[in-house]
């Protein structure tokens, strides 16, 4: 929703011809100042012509709407193309961005249409909410190594306060592996789109299971387990083979998990389940 407001604004209020400023200074910087101002006059002109145009569709009659909806679409094609052009340019600069020029949308309005004290109470607001979930995920991610690996695996006759400091340590060590991944985020073109195809690979088998935990009784923990792994590395092969959406791979893990949980149930977990009954 917030999205469609950013947008619906930015129809009628002139946007720069680049959202990434930074990297448009840059190039201003760099001598470019000729080429993206005469970039950034004929934007503005057809901006103007394109805000009119939005106009005339929202005024026109009915026989009037698809001529006017026409000129709209050849206005917006003409917006994109300087885009593309002022793009050129930043990257004959030597300062083509590696994001995204969408995600620099909203932090442009917010730098440019927001009061300064407003500005920085979102800031603190994005802070305490980046904080709050990393130390939740971070004190999750420790907890769960502790008990569920370092436990019964490694040290499984320690005393509680040995737990309690393995896992600090562990929470430490996970914190150093997410510093190391925010280390290469800018490698990354989109993060947010990365981060959704790397959750999209794995959800779809957690989703999975616990589905099967609710509604699929008669399949034992270790029938789960398994088709959960085999589930999970059929989204591995279509992730590395194929081209498909990657929302599809938290339905595919997903269903496979539902399909193969009977089914390992029913063959090779049969005897498991009958001493689980008994």
């Amino acid at each position: 929703l917030l999205g469609a407001i950013v947008f619906m604004f930015y129809q009628f209020e002139k946007p720069p011809v680049y959202f990434n400023q930074p990297a448009y200074q840059r190039a201003l910087e760099n001598g470019y100042a000729p080429e993206l101002t005469a970039l950034q006059t004929q934007f503005d002109d057809v901006f103007g012509q394109k805000r009119a145009a939005i106009r005339a569709v929202l005024t026109a009659s009915s026989n009037e709407r698809d001529a006017a909806i026409n000129k709209l679409r050849e206005l917006d094609a003409q917006a994109h193309a300087l885009r593309d052009r002022t793009k050129t340019v930043l990257a004959q600069a030597g300062v083509d961005p590696k994001s995204k020029e969408s995600d620099y949308v909203f932090i442009t309005f917010i730098l440019q249409q927001m009061p300064h004290g407003v500005v920085g109470l979102l800031i603190a607001v994005i802070l305490c909410a980046t904080m709050s979930a990393t130390a939740a995920t971070l004190n999750a991610l420790g907890s769960t190594t502790a008990i569920d690996f370092y436990r019964p695996l490694i040290r499984p006759h320690a005393s509680d306060h040995h737990y309690v400091l393995a896992a600090k340590a562990l929470t430490a060590a996970w914190g150093l592996i997410a510093i190391g991944v925010a280390s290469f985020a800018s490698l990354v073109e989109n993060l947010i789109e990365a981060g959704n195809i790397l959750g999209s690979v794995f959800y779809g088998s957690i989703l999975g299971l616990f589905l099967a935990a609710f509604f699929i009784r008669r399949a034992t923990g270790s029938a789960v387990f398994f088709a959960a792994l085999f589930a999970q590395a059929l989204v591995f092969i279509l992730f590395a083979t194929t081209n498909i959406g990657y929302l599809w791979y938290n339905f595919i893990g997903c269903a496979a998990v539902l399909v193969l949980a009977p089914v390992l149930q029913k063959t090779i977990f049969r005897g498991a389940q009958s001493l689980a009954g008994a």
